[in-house]
């Protein structure tokens, strides 16, 4: 089996962690590590993380040095000693007890550098779902997707990800955007249908998501280049916004 390195998130959200830790455990497929990367807690995370690292052999823990999200996914992926790296982040859990086993099937058989899932957001109502049609994805189909993807539904091939230098942390909720652009570059990137995360509400990039847009439009202009996708961009970014827009005024 291919060992896949879990790389897991967390500050302040000790229950969070439990719950991607089990996840995790419930998984068929049993060659994997979880990285953990703490960022300093107020609350009983590092406790709980140090108690689930001294009963299973399979968990890495790392205190972060630096701040920011971006930058302790490159900490846990620096740390990553398996083939294929998947990024989850404490409270999101994979969407079966399949999942690892099928994203590994499919990034090996299409000697792919990403493979990329649909996945669900939580919700007290109604759990939102986000699939794609299976495919192979260019640059541009991807940048000009409205919704690209979540980290948390992708599994990577390592390697790809150390030789790149891993996520560009000038951008604050981009990067994984960013990155996986950059991997579209280097090698062959697979969508599948099948749904590999369940989510969290309510994330950073939810909070801040006209920063959002304006770093996809500096990413896409950056990597993609050239008068006719700036201006396409440009044009996407504030139908983006206008949409957001939109649809809070009509909610007050």
């Amino acid at each position: 089996m291919a060992r896949v390195s879990v790389i897991t998130i967390v500050k302040d959200h000790a229950a969070g962690l439990e719950s991607t830790h089990q996840s995790l455990l419930d998984q068929s497929y049993l060659d994997w590590e979880m990285v953990i990367v703490i960022g300093a807690s107020s609350d009983a995370t590092l406790a709980v993380a140090k108690d689930l690292q001294r009963i299973e052999s399979r968990i890495l823990l790392i205190e972060q040095i630096g701040s920011g999200i971006y930058e302790a996914m490159n900490e846990g992926l620096a740390a990553a000693s398996g083939e294929f790296a998947w990024f989850m982040n404490a409270g999101d859990k994979f969407a079966s007890t399949s999942t690892m086993a099928h994203g590994v099937s499919q990034i090996s058989q299409n000697n792919a550098g990403v493979v990329i899932g649909g996945y669900q957001i939580e919700s007290t109502g109604q759990d939102k779902f986000y699939t794609y049609a299976p495919r192979n994805i260019t640059g541009l189909s991807f940048a000009f997707n409205r919704r690209g993807g979540c980290h948390q539904a992708m599994i990577f091939r390592t390697n790809i990800l150390k030789e790149m230098g891993g996520f560009n942390t000038s951008y604050s909720l981009a990067a994984d955007f960013d990155l996986v652009l950059r991997v579209i570059g280097e090698a062959k990137v697979n969508r599948v249908s099948e749904i590999y995360a369940s989510i969290e509400p309510g994330g950073r990039a939810d909070q801040g998501i006209f920063l959002v847009h304006d770093q996809k439009h500096k990413i896409r202009r950056n990597l993609l280049g050239g008068p006719v996708v700036f201006l396409a961009s440009y044009t996407w970014t504030a139908l983006a916004r206008l949409k957001i827009i939109l649809r809070r005024t009509l909610k007050k």
